[in-house]
């Protein structure tokens, strides 16, 4: 598959649109992944990024997109183009499946964003006929990110222990 235009949308939705990240986007990555606030649910053990691992981050998603057809998306909003995180897919590498996850930047947390654009992506995942399946988890303490996953309806399965740690874990199945 080849690389969309920068900047270029690969999918939207009412409020947001989802492109590859670009090399030249590493610093409003690391500036996302600097919060400590918004850094505790994601196993990151207080690592804050630099912009050469958010480089090295951006060149691994854009070879999953490549690779697989999905990726971790930069997140903008439609209105003023002003970045508001990321939000996409991951390949979990073992359970072998794709993996939803999702990060906003602290100042637009509770505006509905991250319902809209996890939503946005599993409908968009299985349009284009990415797979049968993906699957999702949270710490059991983010009880936004769980009430996300719940709204756009997956379904809860057994707990994933993810770096140690027992994880709420869901998946959305394909309707065939």
């Amino acid at each position: 598959m080849s690389q969309p235009m920068a900047d270029a949308p690969v999918t939207e939705s009412e409020r947001l649109s989802f492109s590859v990240f670009a090399p030249d986007d590493a610093a409003l990555l690391a500036g996302l992944h600097s919060d400590p606030e918004g850094e505790r649910y994601l196993f990151r053990d207080g690592m804050v990024w630099s912009e050469a691992y958010a480089t090295s981050e951006i060149a691994k998603w854009r070879q999953t997109f490549a690779d697989k057809g999905y990726s971790k998306f930069k997140l903008t909003r439609n209105s003023d183009g002003a970045f508001l995180g990321r939000a996409g897919f991951g390949f979990e590498e073992t359970h072998g499946v794709a993996e939803l996850g999702y990060t906003i930047i602290r100042a637009e947390w509770g505006k509905g964003y991250a319902t809209e654009a996890a939503a946005r992506l599993a409908r968009w995942f299985f349009e284009e006929d990415l797979d049968d399946r993906f699957i999702a988890f949270a710490v059991p303490e983010n009880t936004a990110s769980v009430a996300v996953l719940r709204k756009i309806g997956m379904r809860e399965i057994a707990p994933l222990t993810i770096k140690g740690i027992v994880c709420t874990s869901f998946e959305m199945v394909a309707a065939r």
